[in-house]
């Protein structure tokens, strides 16, 4: 939902706008796929059999395997998708969801199908995120984007960024205006965070070098799948052709999916 519709005051024998407004419109993305595969010699189970064996080898590359798709979603839900800073046959990140259409380098005009000015222009209008550059990052600079993102009672409720980018803010802060989080979702799954206008700020190891991410997370959507195959399932072991080996694989198929970028922003640009 992107626009109003026509109302306001009225007196008696007044006539209505009746004319049609269009309201709002469907973003669609395409389903994309990834594939971790793991690899078994057959003649190491000669060996590793047993009370004696050394390890349980198909479980240790079934959690690496688990490890190495985590790894591969975590990085591609950050960029574009669209083969500027990755392929297209990645997912539709945050890149490509969050922008103006106009700000920066490289800029997506448009986003689930929908040309962005064919709705509007500027930031935080139409499918249009907030997006600035923040050279020196200021804490001026964070309230402005997060003011930017923030309508009603829709706010920003979490903030992604590198570790550098982390420790700058982090000496900005005055020391009696750090409220470290020991009870939020992400404290709670490991993640270290800071607070700030009830948003928590994190370090992820996959964001890209430079940016700051605002997100109100109730409008990023992650589509999986209905085939079992699919959700993260396993194909079984095969054996390759002429060898006594087996190889299987881990699978995927879905992608993101953010329906307000307007409630969103990106600091991008960030040294110091």
């Amino acid at each position: 939902m992107y626009a109003e519709l026509r109302g306001g005051a009225f007196t008696r024998g007044g006539t209505f706008d009746i004319s049609y407004v269009q309201t709002d419109t469907a973003l669609e993305v395409n389903v994309k796929y990834y594939y971790v595969n793991a690899t078994l010699f057959g003649t190491d189970n000669v060996l590793n059999r047993g009370p004696e064996a050394a390890m349980s080898y198909v479980e240790t590359k079934l959690v690496n395997a688990a490890g190495k798709m985590a790894k591969l979603l975590g990085t591609d839900l950050f960029l574009d998708g669209t083969g500027q800073n990755s392929a297209i046959i990645q997912l539709d990140g945050l890149q490509h969801a969050i922008d103006d259409g106009a700000t920066g380098s490289p800029n997506y005009t448009s986003y689930g199908g929908i040309t962005r000015s064919d709705i509007a222009s500027g930031a935080n209008i139409g499918i249009n995120g907030y997006k600035a550059s923040a050279t020196t990052l200021s804490l001026s600079a964070l309230q402005t984007g997060y003011g930017s993102c923030w309508f009603g009672n829709e706010h920003v409720d979490l903030i992604p960024t590198t570790q550098a980018i982390w420790d700058i803010l982090w000496n900005k802060i005055q020391p009696q205006q750090r409220f470290l989080e020991e009870s939020s979702d992400v404290a709670k799954i490991g993640f270290q965070a800071l607070r700030y206008n009830g948003s928590s700020i994190v370090v992820d190891q996959y964001a890209p070098t430079g940016v700051m991410w605002l997100l109100n997370t109730k409008y990023i959507q992650f589509w999986i799948s209905t085939l079992p195959k699919y959700q993260f399932g396993f194909t079984g072991w095969k054996e390759a052709q002429n060898t006594d080996d087996v190889a299987g694989q881990y699978l995927f198929a879905g992608n993101m999916l953010v329906v307000a970028p307007r409630l969103m922003g990106q600091l991008y640009g960030i040294t110091g």
